[in-house]
């Protein structure tokens, strides 16, 4: 992971474009649009409780922060997720809120700055 990043490896989404850098722009825009939606979903699903929904906003929200190489932020959902198909305990929103917190800005921030993989 780049110095620069503490919550996303912006290489995993310009290897997944082909270094293709309008393809890693389009992608980065798009998360940064559908991401925050997904969040909300999930959100109200641990807050009432709804197990199934949680781990459905989970899922969906986990590959999208896979793409854009948010390790522990995915590894936090796929928990949730989890949780959610064994009936454990859901875990609490703040922390899944301040990690996303993190990546959304790293997403917005490598939009503009990143400059593609190191050699």
């Amino acid at each position: 992971m780049s110095a620069r990043y503490g919550g996303i490896d912006p290489d995993v989404l310009w290897c997944a474009c082909g270094a293709d850098r309008d393809a890693f722009q389009a992608l980065s825009r798009i998360f940064l649009a559908s991401a925050p939606p997904l969040l909300e979903r999930l959100l109200r699903a641990l807050e009432q409780g709804r197990a199934h929904e949680a781990g459905a906003a989970s899922h969906a929200l986990k590959g999208m922060t896979q793409l854009v190489g948010a390790a522990a932020l995915s590894a936090a959902l796929q928990r949730c997720e989890r949780a959610a198909a064994d009936g454990a305990a859901l875990p609490a929103a703040a922390p899944l809120t301040a990690q996303f917190a993190l990546v959304m800005d790293e997403v917005a921030h490598s939009l503009v700055h990143y400059a593609g993989a190191a050699p």
